[in-house]
């Protein structure tokens, strides 16, 4: 059974029991019970952003133990260093939904709370075998204590978890400090000569500007993650806003942003529990490097080199001077584009050129034509005729100056070819038949024509006139129709000489 602790009581039935000039009673340690082991996460998590877990070294411990019903706990052992941090302790213990007690050696008493401000003590110590009794205000548990986890382990195996973005700029994820950036063995001198090349661009005088600095590192043998044997590690001060999206989407690189001197957790993501509060389970002879595949260490802690001392130097290469001296100025070298009769046809029928004085052919030949000819035609009205362009290819109209695609929107006449043979794209791109524009060469010594996009429209609203019917006659409600008088057919005989006799009428 538990007993409130009176306002000044010095004595106490549980041993190593003293109370503080606050008059609250506790022990030499701490024992911070969890039911699981996610909540011990928790536990440390709120407790290393609030006091950091090197000032409860070496007494610090974690344990798995059994209680007497079977069940298997986590416990946490530690030294009370000061009564405040006591306090700490406690309260993180109870936002991760443990346990708190203090004692010394296999005995503890549940820590003060709002029942008891003073803290409790023991009517009596029980009789129960076990590596820890615990006194609580319902029950008094023995536990056994199975194994014990040491912290650097338990960090090691937390996976990280996603840190929220903040955008770019000096709240961006990589942070304005110093940067780790690891490279695959065949990527390191690429991102040392970009890394080199940028250094000598943007250094400002007083030396605040970029600054890098490499290691060809070695991972621990011992290591279980799939890491590489061998990799490039680059320790970058005040990469540039521009940098950042190139090392951090290339394959092949990762970044890491440093949380301790030798401790560095991949960019994007954070650690469960904070890592700076944990500088002392970290040894300092090596990196370690926390990614979403796990923990790389680097044994022994990488010499980096400067950048400048990385990069590969090239030797100036010996030219061979010409016999005479080049000319003062350089020959032009284009030639001019000619249209000359001859060769196969390179492609389809597209467009025809029909004169004015063929405008009738075109309007009897549209009654023959399908309508999916019909909607794929377009025409332009020109000075020297209409130009009909079909779309795939130009279908049922045979007269008129054919004409096929030199190029994307170049017209030349069937059996014509240019000289010299450029390519169709770099034909189109020097004539200038680009957005719609097309480019009709009329035949072979003419000059060609340009005509833009807007003056070629749909054949098909083109041909239809403007009807207009004559208004219906509406016949009154109850009125009869008038009806026409009968016509009489009368037949006579006209003779062997029918027009005999009729005068021719003068025209004035």
């Amino acid at each position: 059974m538990l007993a409130r602790i009176a306002p000044g009581q010095v004595r106490f039935n549980l041993p190593g029991l003293t109370a503080d000039s606050r008059g609250v009673a506790s022990g030499r340690q701490l024992v911070a019970r969890f039911a699981a082991i996610d909540r011990l996460v928790s536990f440390l998590r709120v407790l290393s952003a609030e006091q950091s877990l090197d000032d409860l070294q070496p007494g610090l411990r974690i344990v798995y133990a059994r209680g007497a019903t079977g069940t298997r706990e986590a416990v946490v052992l530690m030294p009370v260093v000061s009564p405040a941090l006591a306090d700490v302790v406690a309260h993180a213990a109870r936002l991760a939904g443990g346990q708190t007690f203090t004692g010394v050696g296999k005995h503890f008493v549940q820590y003060r709370d709002a029942r008891a401000p003073l803290g409790y003590d023991v009517t009596g110590l029980a009789d129960a075998s076990g590596d820890l009794v615990l006194y609580g205000t319902e029950q008094i548990v023995p536990y056994r204590i199975d194994s014990e986890l040491p912290l650097s382990k338990l960090l090691f195996r937390l996976s990280l978890v996603a840190a929220p973005s903040r955008g770019l700029g000096s709240g961006s994820p990589l942070g304005d400090g110093p940067l780790f950036i690891t490279a695959r063995r065949g990527l390191g001198p690429v991102l040392a000569s970009y890394l080199h090349r940028a250094i000598v661009g943007v250094r400002s005088p007083d030396g605040g500007g970029l600054r890098a600095s490499a290691a060809l590192c070695e991972t621990a043998a011992a290591s279980a993650f799939g890491a590489p044997p061998s990799f490039w590690l680059f320790r970058v001060e005040r990469l540039p806003v521009r940098m950042r999206g190139l090392v951090t989407r290339t394959p092949g690189l990762d970044v890491f942003i440093p949380v301790t001197d030798n401790a560095a957790v991949a960019a994007g993501y954070r650690h469960p529990i904070h890592l700076e509060s944990c500088r002392g389970s970290f040894p300092a002879d090596r990196l370690h490097l926390f990614s979403l595949r796990g923990v790389t260490e680097v044994v022994p802690l990488p010499a980096l080199a400067a950048i400048e001392d990385v990069v590969r130097i090239r030797m100036p290469t010996t030219e061979l001077q010409p016999d005479r001296a080049a000319p003062a100025s350089r020959p032009d070298l284009s030639a001019p584009l000619r249209l000359e009769a001859g060769g196969r046809p390179a492609g389809p029928t597209v467009a025809t050129l029909i004169p004015w004085n063929r405008l009738p052919w075109l309007r009897r030949v549209t009654y023959a034509l399908p309508a999916p000819a019909l909607t794929s035609c377009t025409v332009a009205l020109l000075e020297r005729g209409i130009l009909v362009r079909g779309g795939e290819a130009l279908q049922g109209i045979p007269f008129g100056t054919l004409y096929e695609l030199a190029g994307p929107d170049v017209l030349v006449p069937v059996g014509t070819q240019f000289r010299p043979a450029l390519s169709p794209q770099l034909l189109s791109e020097r004539l200038g038949a680009i957005q719609g524009t097309v480019v009709l060469f009329p035949g072979v010594g003419e000059q060609p024509l340009r005509i833009v996009r807007e003056s070629l429209m749909p054949l098909e609203p083109q041909l239809l006139a403007r009807v207009t019917p004559p208004a219906a006659a509406v016949v009154e409600p109850g009125a009869q129709p008038t009806l026409a008088d009968a016509v009489e057919i009368e037949n006579r005989p006209l003779g062997p000489m029918p027009l005999w006799g009729l005068e021719r009428p003068t025209t004035r």
